[in-house]
Order: C-alpha cells, then structure tokens, then sequence
C-alpha cells in the first residue's frame, strides 16, 4: 500500500466547515460544561443514595469500557481514531472521578465548588469534543488562487490568519501586515482596514477572540497612531503577556500604590506611558511648586518588585522623571567591546559600555569647551573598576592619549597595562615621583602657555592630552609615612585644580570616599566629582552618600548594587535554594554621573583568565604608547631624574622614599630625595633652565639633597668606559654618593649624547 493510500483514511475523517459552525459548537460545548459543573458542585450535597454511587461510577466505568474496546483494534490506519476516541472520553472520565470524590467526602469542603469549576475551566479552554471532531475551516476564494491551473496550496500561517479574519467578518474589513512576535509561537500584531470611506466596526472581545480560536480576553483593537477611523491595530498575544495591557494596569497601580497619600510618592502624577520590548516608561511628574522625589526602595515594593535593578529612576532634578520598569535586569549580558567603541569622537567621547535602556554609554576623555577632565571610580573589589580602568586607558592609547597610571598595589591591579601605556608607576613610591614629574610637566606648560598668550588647552597644539589614572591611590593617601601623604595630596589636589586648563587630567580609582582614605583633603573628592563619577557596588552607605553628595540630581534615589542577579529575583532564588553561584555577578554594573545626569550602566564584558583580560589587551593594540614631546619629557626628567628610567621601576618593591635610596652608605631618610637636575626644554618651545629639587614646590616637601656633587659625572665615564654597567653597580662603585644622585648623573650623561642604555637599567657609552 502506498504512503497515500495510507494517508487517504485520516484525510477523510476531516470536514471542512465555516467559521461560524466552529463558533457555534465550542460555544454549545463550553455551555455544557458549564452546567455539568453546576449539579457537580450542588448533587452531592443534596443526593447520597446508591443510585448516584452507581450512575456515576457506571458512566466512568463505561467510558473506560467503551475506549478499551476501541484500543484493541490495530488494524492499518486505526491509531488515529484510537487517539480521537482518547480525546473523547477525557471530560466523561474527569467529570466522573470528580463526582464521585465529592459523593466519598463527608460533610462539605471548600474545594467541592472549586473542583467542579476548575474542571469546567479547563474542558471549556481544551473543547475536546470539537476538536476531536477534526473539523477545519473552509477554504474560500481569499485563499486559494483560481484560474492559474495549479492545485490548492498548503497556506502559511500569515495567511491563514487573513484568511480566518475574512471569514469571521465577511467583506467588509481586511487584515494587512500580520507581524509575528516569534517564529515559534502564534502571538501576532496586524492592521485592520475598512473600506474606502468606512470606519473599522466595533468588535466585542468574544468576536475578536472566534475569529481566531484564541481565549477570550487575548485579542484586542487598539488605534493606529496618526490614522483615521478606516485603519485599527490589532494585538493578539494567547501565549504571551500583552504588554500595553500590563501598562494600563501599571497607571492603576501608580495611582492606587504610589501617588495616592500616605503612599511612596504622593501627588506625583503619571503624565504618560510606553511600552517596549520587557520594558514599560512612566513619564511622572510632580505638582507644580513641588521637587520631584521618587523614592527608589518604596516604589519597588509598591510594583513587587525584590530585583532594585529591575527599577531605574531618571530625573530632570526639577519636577519632572522617568520611571523604567523591566522584567529582568536589563544588563545582565553585555557583549564585548571593539577598536570602534573606544576610539575617540570628534566631541572627545568613547563607549564604554551600555545603558539600561541599551543606549551606548558615553564618557569624555577631555571636553573640547573645558579641556581635560577630573573624575573618581568607587566601588569594593570584585566591582568591576579594574575592567572599566583598562577600557578607558585602551581608548586613550587608541585616541592618541598619553596615558601614565599609578598603580599603588605594585601593578596587581591594572597588570594588562604595564608597557602599553607611557608610565605605569608601581608601588608608592614611583606614583609618587610620577607625580612629581606630572606635575612638573604642568608647570611647563603653563609657562610655555602663558609666553604664548593662552588660556586654554589644544588638542596637539601643541601638546597632546596627558591623563593619569591612580588606581587603589587609598593606599597612598592614608600612607603612614606623613610626608608621602601630604605629598601625594597636594599634588592630586593641585594638578585637579589647574591640570584642566593645560591639558592633564587626573582620574582616581578607590574603595572607599571617606576623608581619611583621601589625604584627609575634601577638596581632592570635590573636585573629582566635577568630572565622570562611576559608583559601582560599595561596602557602605556613606560612600554612597558620599559621591551623591553636591552632584546627585534632585529627587534621585540610588540603591546599592548587589552582588549577583538572578533572572527570576532574589527572593524566587532564596526560595527555590538556588546556589548562590547560579546568579549573574553584577560586575561593571555602575551608575555614571556626567553632565548632571545619572545613568544606570555596564561596561563592556572582559573574560578573566589566568588573573589577566586577554580580550582588553589586544583592545591595546600593538602599536608603541603615545608619549610626551622633547620639552615635556625633558621637564618630567629634569624634576626627579626617573622619566627616562619609567619602564625599569626602580622603585616598585619599595613603600616609603627613605627605603628607595637607602641602599648607600651613610644615606638616611632626610637625604632620600632625588637630587635636583638640569636639563635642556627644548623641543617645544622650552628653554635651558634650572630644575628645582623634587617637592621643591611642594609645601609638605621632604628634605632634599644639596646639588649635584662635584666629579660625579666624569668618574661614571670612567667607569662606563670598561664596558656596560648596570646602575646598581654603578651605585655600588660609588658609595660616596646617593643612589639618586647617580641616577640624575646618568640621565644628564644621555642628554648630553655621551652615555646611553643598553637594555633596561644598564648604562653604556654612546658608539662616538
């Protein structure tokens, strides 16, 4: 037999019927139930005999007889009609196990009313007698070509749908672009459309819902925004959640929750909403003469929501905000960053990650109408700051940025940037000196500015940007030894206050914003603040408040960021026993605080392996890192003698500045500043002058050395000229002499072209 003579007795147990036969019979089916589940509900209770024992029992009995009977057929073709009669005997068998329990049960219970109606529900929603009925809908000339010659054709589902509506509603209305929300799923979106002249009628929810065999209340009309009475959207969603009705009963809520008073935010108004894909947008406003103040923890309990981050709050600081709700974390994966996102526009800004609203988020590596910028990133290990820190230095290496960082934690922090940038300072005491020498080089340009009659910064002309990333600098700010301390404050505080002006920024990376972390100097988080602040998880409620504090818009309320997510919300994981590594780390998750705004964001993800980001190190590039020009790097070395060593980190293993130079006889804490230099500024429009001594300028400064002692360069010759000597030999042969001094030595020796470096830390005479 062949696979259609196979096919031919199912294909005729089908009948093709119009729509409204369809209509008639689930509607008769549905009513039945209804009534059956009446005398199920009330027959028990008035009627214990024997007889309802056994009529009830030999109709389940029965029935189960009846389907045996057909099952044991097997003949060729017969498993249909085994599965129909199955489809059959499901409310008969149902409704007689339900009976019967309730006639076995003493007295009266609750849940003999809702059996019964629960029971009804379901037969209503499956109907199976009608569709075990295998019947189908009509075929009608809307749906079949004619007059070409070829055989009806199998419709598609789009089809289909225009097809059922056409029958449904006759001619007078059509249904054009049908948009399906998903492949896998028959929730759709379409336009109706009226005849020339003619208003799309008024449907019920019954009619609507039959015209498609959806569940009532899942199809609705709604008007199309900038059309007439001819045209109506309609929105069927019988498997997912109709958002914009979800929106109107969020308006109910607000008011009722919210606004109402004695609620979360009395008298704030909802003035308009949206919806979105997972997302709905309050506009609120509130009344006249009143800030606005939305209180972030109180509105999440009036929508039940247990996930903060579910809710985002934006605010125009006067009386107007946005209210964001998601039905999940809107940043729980990000993707990667490229070269694109952090190379710099032509207003100075690179994307470093995305917004709540999937919006790209933007920050400044300098401002063209302010010039370079100051700014702070707070948040507890584990935040997300190292992430951050490298796509922004990875930016400035791509935008032709020259970037120095200071790592305080000996370089475990921001190892991915060690020799891609132009200075990465580890340990405490090289920051310290490559702060120095920052500094320095602002003060050469202030200088060089003011000989040309400038007020403000250039990009290239004719310095590029310099910007400097402290990172962990907590370290250094509360550092025991006083000096140090009060060094690195008024540096930080100095070059904050008039870096911006000549073209160097300064950017801070810490745990913690409490005074006593800073220098015990407020001016040093003010200012940082004027800038991109990035607060990421913290450990405490005052650093929260401490960053708000002077730059928070009104009425905003910030919540502290967890530290994992879960895509159902934490309460949901808490009861279900979820493992606590089963949610998502809410690392890189920060809100950034920039031009008097607020936003919710996520940094680009970064992989970790093997204590590294391979992903930000190749964002790097291979190119050779941006530096200063002759003028600055002569003015950098001529100040502490260590910008031509920068690479080498002589100093790194080192915590306080007597330890550094400690290494020569005689030599003692008073003594272990590097010695003051002279150097050549030119290049750029510099002079031959005088350095002054590291800290010099510094009101806090350590002792410094004398000078340069006399002979000191002509015995290094000497001794260069038996071959290449690393400097620690070189300091060792000179024990009459500070360990600074030697370096500042050698690094005039190359300035004048009579000394050079071999590789890094050993010094030679040039070839002539």
């Amino acid at each position: 037999m062949s696979a259609t003579d196979q096919a031919a007795p199912a294909a005729a147990t089908t009948k093709s019927v119009p729509s409204y036969v369809l209509y008639r019979r689930v509607l008769a089916e549905r009513t039945s139930y209804a009534v059956t589940a009446a005398g199920m509900a009330v027959g028990p209770q008035l009627e214990h005999s024997a007889w309802s024992y056994l009529a009830s029992g030999g109709i389940g009995l029965g029935t189960l007889a009846w389907l045996y009977a057909k099952t044991k057929n097997t003949d060729q073709g017969q498993g249909l009609s085994a599965i129909v009669r199955a489809q059959r005997a499901i409310p008969f068998l149902t409704a007689a196990g339900t009976y019967v329990a309730n006639l076995i049960t003493p007295g009266f219970n609750w849940w003999e009313i809702v059996a019964p109606a629960a029971w009804a529900g379901l037969m209503g929603w499956m109907a199976p007698l009608t569709r075990s009925a295998t019947l189908v809908l009509e075929l009608t000339d809307h749906q079949v070509p004619t007059g070409t010659g070829l055989a009806p054709r199998e419709l598609t589902y789009t089809e289909s749908l225009a097809a059922k509506w056409a029958q449904a509603t006759g001619d007078g209305t059509r249904l054009v672009s049908i948009a399906l929300y998903r492949a896998d799923r028959p929730d759709f979106e379409a336009v109706i459309v009226a005849q020339a002249g003619k208003a799309v009628p008024t449907f019920t929810e019954v009619q609507l819902a039959a015209a498609f065999d959806f569940p009532v209340g899942t199809v609705r009309m709604r008007p199309v925004q900038g059309s007439g009475p001819g045209r109506m959207r309609l929105v069927a969603r019988p498997t997912s959640e109709d958002t914009e009705a979800v929106a109107e009963g969020v308006r109910g809520l607000w008011e009722t929750a919210v606004a109402a008073p004695g609620k979360a935010a009395p008298g704030v108004d909802l003035i308009d909403h949206r919806t979105e894909k997972d997302r709905i947008v309050l506009l609120v406003a509130s009344p006249p003469g009143k800030t606005i103040y939305l209180p972030h923890t109180a509105i999440c309990s009036a929508f039940g929501i247990d996930d903060p981050s579910r809710l985002v709050i934006e605010t125009d600081g006067i009386r107007m905000g946005v209210v964001s709700i998601y039905k999940t974390n809107p940043l729980m994966k990000v993707r990667k960053a490229t070269v694109d996102d952090l190379t710099m526009d032509a207003k100075g800004r690179i994307t470093i990650g995305v917004c709540h609203d999937g919006k790209p988020a933007r920050m400044r590596l300098w401002d063209p109408g302010q010039g370079a910028l100051r700014g702070i990133t707070a948040g507890v290990t584990g935040a997300g700051k190292s992430v951050l820190q490298n796509l922004i230095l990875a930016g400035e290496k791509r935008s032709g940025v020259v970037s120095w960082v200071g790592d305080v934690q000996g370089g475990m922090s921001l190892p991915e940037a060690e020799g891609r940038v132009d200075w990465f300072a580890k340990g405490p005491v090289e920051t310290l000196l490559m702060l120095t020498a920052a500094h320095a080089v602002m003060k050469y340009r202030e200088r060089i500015s003011n000989e040309m009659g400038r007020g403000d910064f250039a990009l290239g002309r004719p310095w590029p940007l310099i910007n400097i990333t402290l990172d962990e600098i907590n370290r250094l700010l509360s550092h025991p030894d006083e000096a140090m301390r009060k060094a690195t404050a008024y540096l930080i505080a100095d070059i904050q206050k008039t870096g911006r002006k000549v073209g160097i920024g300064i950017r801070l990376a810490v745990q913690s914003l409490h005074l006593k972390d800073l220098g015990d100097d407020d001016a040093i988080r003010q200012q940082g603040k004027v800038g991109a602040l990035f607060l990421m998880r913290t450990a405490s409620s005052s650093t929260k408040e401490m960053g708000l504090d002077g730059i928070a818009p009104a009425g905003f309320q910030m919540e502290n960021i967890p530290a994992r997510i879960y895509e159902n919300g934490q309460i949901e994981a808490l009861f279900s026993g979820a493992d606590d590594e089963d949610g998502e780390s809410t690392a890189g998750m920060a809100y950034m605080f920039l031009d008097g705004r607020a936003k919710f964001m996520r940094t680009f993800f970064a992989e970790k392996v093997d204590g590294v980001y391979p992903d930000l190190i190749a964002l790097y590039g291979e190119e050779p890192a941006n530096g200063l020009t002759p003028g600055e790097a002569a003015a950098a070395q001529a100040k502490v003698g260590l910008y031509d060593l920068r690479h080498t980190n002589p100093y790194a293993d080192c915590d306080t500045l007597a330890q550094a130079f400690s290494d020569a006889p005689g030599s003692t804490p008073a003594a272990a500043t590097p010695a003051p230099a002279t150097g050549t500024n030119g290049g750029d429009g510099g002079d031959t002058s005088t350095a002054p001594a590291p800290f010099a300028d510094i009101p806090f400064g350590l002792d410094n050395d004398p000078g340069e002692e006399p002979g000191l360069q002509d015995q290094i010759l000497e001794l260069l000229a038996g071959g290449p000597k690393p400097l620690k030999e070189l300091r060792a042969a000179l024990p009459d002499f500070q360990p600074s001094s030697v370096s500042n030595a050698c690094s005039q020796l190359k300035a004048k072209g009579l000394a050079t470096t071999r590789k890094r830390g050993v010094w030679q005479l040039t070839d002539n």
